[in-house]
């Protein structure tokens, strides 16, 4: 859905100061829901017996808001002069509608936090005008804010406070205004007692489930099955896969869950890493299946069906070799599989290693699949991976933007209706992927840059030119991280990721070590110079040169959204010439030659990163920062803000001492950036 926007030329009317919206009884509420969280005392909404007429009478700009009885979330816009009509489905048609008409007067909903509010409206283009408008995935199209994680929504949607209630009626006013209709969280555990715990978190969450059924968006929440595949302190429903009959304690943790909160859809999952036997498995979906609909009757259920291509987790089960999670298929009753990609690869191109996938093609098939006979699938892409990848790097990566198009505009034609995106945080941009998919998936664009243009066109011709360049850096990222498999060098390792590896448990890719560069021998270590550092060193020049033109446009201070470009373009670039510089050292030295010099532009970059991040840190957009920045107790497993790395560049000091301390013997401390 393109959304242009025109300035008025010389001679022109000047544009109103707000608007006056006069909406229909049964859609009042909507509207003021709608206006509660823009900031901007400048818009007006009242309740009229005839909202049309009553705008007519009205010197200022008006707006009335008329319910349509022929759909719940399609709206048209209509333009009389200084007076305008939005007609729209209830329940979020309306709100739609009262979204675009600001939206084209140049507000933005950019994140749960931070509106756009621009000084002087925009004149609209008229094109948006006197046409129907309705979702192109029709059934299913939200976020799964991924609660297993220290990130913001994890406060916001588990732990009671006044604040953290506000911050879940934010987010989801975002999710609505850039057209979604559903949000999804993971369950903890520190509700199994069902304690004074779980009483609160009650009391919190039917709030916020009752807020977002008066806004027209569904509600699922992800439970494990198997407390043996549980890594993340997750709620899970059977510890003891040995006892005998564990359905009472099952169906009692089950009301504990689901007993006066008022869930739309349960989704079972079934962790990484390890699988039960088969047969347990399908008989344990069955019944717990069978005990969520006696508990909660009219449920919807959905599975998770996750990735790993692991020897352990390839199954034979009736005739056929499969991924372990493939089996959901032969439950008993109707389950909607959300079928799940990792990082920014996509179902239709090279996955890079993620999980010893070389690609997805096998969940792509089992999508396609079931499109294909006209049952229910949601694709269920990642917009960030957290865990020593991006935000906590912090690396800014538009290419997520790109990769979630990708996808949608192959799906779609299909018959694609539903689709979640996992979310893992919102800084360092990451925002942009949750509300450009949001939008995708109400309207897939003919180019995946098109709702980057969107959210930055209010900004007039540096604002065009800010998003031409991160359209361009999403197209290098693409060609080098994915094309080039260069994700594991812009990315970092932790020490559990190490320890994995040498188990055999490979999550995000692998990349060559330091200490491997320096065992190998010549050949091979010339070979790796002409295949990985030399297109590492041109991806961080590119990346470089991308930024330096950044800078050129001398975007604004004042605003925020500009500011948070400057630095994730800045410490992204910086990133690439950091790590390029370390590894380059390290075949210098093995070669024999000055590592010296690399040395020296490697404590460069980190300077650098660490004036962005500095001033990230006082720039967050979440207000309590230090939930996501410090050490927190919390229920998740980990007892930290998911940028605690990223604020201190954890990461990069860990690497930077690998190498000093392999290279010269230094001795420095090695940092585990985990726990």
């Amino acid at each position: 859905m393109a959304i242009t926007l025109v300035t008025l030329g010389a001679g022109c009317t000047p544009p109103p100061a707000g608007f006056d919206f006069r909406a229909a009884a049964e859609v009042e509420g909507l509207v003021a829901s709608s206006l509660e969280f823009v900031g901007d005392p400048r818009l007006t909404s009242s309740q009229a017996d005839r909202p049309e007429v009553e705008t007519s009478r009205v010197a200022r700009f008006t707006v009335a808001v008329l319910p349509r009885a022929d759909c719940t979330d399609c709206y048209r816009l209509e333009r009389d002069g200084d007076r305008f009509v939005v007609r729209g489905g209830v329940p979020l048609g309306v709100q739609y509608g009262v979204a675009h008409l600001l939206e084209l007067h140049g507000y933005r909903f950019h994140h749960p936090w931070k509106t756009y509010v621009p000084e002087a409206l925009l004149e609209p283009d008229p094109a948006a005008f006197d046409r129907d408008f309705a979702p192109e995935l029709s059934r299913r199209r939200g976020l799964h804010l991924h609660t297993l994680h220290p990130i913001e929504a994890l406060y916001d949607f588990w732990v009671p406070s006044a604040k953290n209630l506000e911050g879940a009626r934010r987010t989801i006013d975002f999710v609505v205004k850039n057209r979604g209709n559903a949000i999804s969280m993971y369950a903890l555990d520190d509700i199994t007692p069902g304690d004074a715990t779980a009483d609160a978190w009650k009391a919190h969450t039917r709030r916020i489930l009752e807020y977002a059924r008066s806004r027209g968006v569904t509600t699922s929440i992800s439970i494990q099955l198997f407390g043996k595949s549980n890594l993340q302190q997750s709620f899970d429903l059977i510890d003891d896969d040995t006892v005998p009959d564990p359905l009472p304690e099952l169906e009692r943790r089950l009301h504990v869950l689901l007993d006066d909160v008022p869930y739309d859809d349960v989704t079972l999952t079934f962790g990484e890493f390890f699988k039960a036997d088969p047969e347990r498995l399908v008989r344990s979906i069955d019944e717990t299946t069978d005990a969520l609909l006696r508990v909660k009757p009219g449920l919807e259920l959905s599975a998770s069906i996750h990735v790993g291509n692991y020897p352990d987790l390839r199954v034979d089960f009736r005739g056929e070799r499969q991924l372990y999670y493939f089996l959901v298929r032969y439950a008993k009753a109707p389950i909607v599989p959300w079928v799940h990609t990792v990082f920014y690869y996509t179902l239709y191109g090279d996955a890079g290693g993620a999980y010893l996938h070389d690609d997805f093609s096998e969940h792509r098939a089992y999508l396609e699949a079931r499109l294909k006979q006209g049952q229910r699938a949601s694709y269920f892409p990642e917009s960030a991976y957290w865990v020593a990848f991006d935000n906590s790097v912090p690396t800014y990566l538009p290419v997520y933007v790109k990769s979630r198009w990708l996808d949608l505009s192959k799906l779609a034609p299909q018959g694609l209706e539903e689709h979640m995106l996992f979310s893992s945080g919102w800084e360092w941009g990451s925002w942009q992927t949750d509300a450009a998919t949001l939008r995708m998936g109400f309207s897939v664009p003919q180019t995946w840059s098109e709702p980057l243009t969107e959210q930055f066109a209010p900004f007039g011709p540096r604002g065009r030119a800010a998003a031409d360049l991160i359209r361009r850096l999403g197209d290098l990222q693409d060609e080098a991280l994915i094309g080039q498999r260069l994700a594991a060098y812009l990315a970092s390792r932790d020490e559990v990721i190490e320890v994995g590896k040498a188990r055999g448990i490979v999550s995000q890719p692998d990349r060559v070590l330091f200490s491997d560069l320096v065992a190998m021998t010549p050949a091979d270590r010339s070979r790796f110079v002409a295949t990985v550092l030399e297109p590492l060193g041109r991806f961080a020049e590119a990346q470089g040169g991308l930024d330096a033109e950044l800078s050129e446009l001398a975007l604004p201070d004042d605003n925020p959204f500009f500011v948070e470009l400057k630095d994730g373009f800045g410490v992204t670039a910086a990133r690439g010439r950091f790590i390029h510089a370390l590894y380059r050292a390290v075949a210098a030295s093995a070669g024999g030659a000055d590592a010296a010099p690399w040395l020296a532009q490697a404590e460069a970059e980190l300077s650098r990163a660490e004036t962005f991040v500095s001033r990230r840190r006082r720039a967050l957009w979440d207000p309590d920062a230090t939930e996501v920045l410090r050490a927190m107790p919390n229920p998740t497993f980990y007892d930290y803000g998911y940028l605690r790395e990223a604020d201190t560049l954890c990461f990069w000091k860990r690497e930077r001492a690998q190498v000093r301390n392999l290279l010269k013997g230094e001795g420095l401390f090695v940092p585990a950036c985990v726990l």
